[in-house]
């Protein structure tokens, strides 16, 4: 199998690489700053990146690559309008051009899509705050599932998952999950997932996530 992860140079995305490997996989590990380089939020390098994936099928992307800028923003001063065009480059719109770059790619293996949003995309779950973050997460929801509707006929399924709340940079040494834990119940998850099952929003460890 042939796994393109997008961040794979450090915290889940590191782990995705590592778990796959060892399983013989043949995995693609990709980052902003080492080879091979993509970042999804600078439109001219994913057309590089794609070009050097020309003719070869992926069986599965992970959509893994995020930012989370505005952590600790309070309403009064804070979230900066640049920062919202920073976040949706990367949460939102790096994750479509990713998957429209690949699309041929995916076609041919009759691949899977796999996007990380979070828990923090829901509506039913709103308890305020990281808005940045929250409104890219969610947007990045809506589009995993409006993608899932139009590429079912051509076998690709798509799932958007919240990975935990995990112990990286991101996640914070507070945090409930471990990175190892985090992988292999996503590792599990994107096995699972099918065209019967494309569309799904769900949790680390296989629960449905409220929308």
């Amino acid at each position: 199998m042939r796994v393109v992860i997008t961040g794979a140079n450090r915290g889940i995305g590191a782990e995705l690489v590592r778990r796959y490997q060892e399983r013989g996989d043949e995995v693609i590990g990709t980052s902003r700053k080492a080879a091979p380089r993509l970042d999804v939020s600078d439109p001219a390098s994913v057309r590089a990146f794609a070009e050097t994936q020309k003719d070869l099928p992926i069986d599965l992307l992970i959509c893994n690559a995020g930012v989370y800028v505005d952590k600790g923003h309070d309403l009064i001063s804070g979230y900066e309008p640049r920062l919202w065009g920073e976040t949706f480059a990367t949460n939102v719109t790096g994750v479509f051009l990713t998957i429209q770059a690949l699309l041929t790619n995916l076609q041919a293996a009759k691949g899977k899509i796999a996007i990380m949003s979070s828990q923090m995309a829901s509506s039913e779950r709103a308890p305020g705050g990281s808005y940045i973050y929250r409104a890219s997460k969610a947007a990045a929801l809506n589009l995993g599932r409006n993608l899932a509707a139009d590429m079912k006929a051509d076998g690709v399924a798509v799932g958007i998952y919240h990975p935990g709340w995990v112990q990286t940079d991101m996640g914070g040494t507070g945090a409930a999950i471990s990175v190892d834990e985090a992988g292999q119940g996503l590792v599990e998850r994107f096995d699972a997932l099918s065209l019967a099952t494309t569309g799904c929003f769900e949790t680390w460890d296989g629960n449905a996530h409220p929308f």
